[in-house]
C-alpha cells in the first residue's frame, strides 16, 4: 500500500490489517512448509515429482507480505510517537 493510503486509515484499521498479514505470513509459512515437506516425501518415494516446484513458486509470496506488514507496523510507531 502506499504511504498516503496507510496516512488515511484509522489506528484500528492499521491494527486489524497488520494482525491480518502476520496471522496469513504465518499461515503460509507453515502451509508451504508442509507441502514442501511432503512433496519431498513423495519425491523420495516415488520419484522426482514436479509438484515439489509449486511450495517454491508460491515462497515468492511471503517477502511480499512481511513488506506490506512492516509498512503498517512503521505506520503504526509513527502513529504511537
Amino acid at each position: 500500500m502506499t504511504k498516503e493510503a496507510l496516512a488515511k486509515l484509522s489506528t484500528q484499521e492499521l491494527v486489524n490489517k497488520y494482525t491480518t498479514a502476520k496471522t496469513m505470513v504465518w499461515l503460509l509459512a507453515i502451509v508451504l512448509t508442509g507441502c514442501l515437506l511432503f512433496f519431498i516425501y513423495m519425491s523420495l518415494q516415488d520419484g522426482f515429482t514436479p509438484l515439489l516446484a509449486v511450495p517454491l513458486a508460491l515462497l515468492a509470496i511471503i517477502p511480499l507480505n512481511v513488506k506490506n506488514m512492516n509498512a503498517f507496523k512503521k505506520e503504526l510507531d509513527s502513529r504511537a510517537k
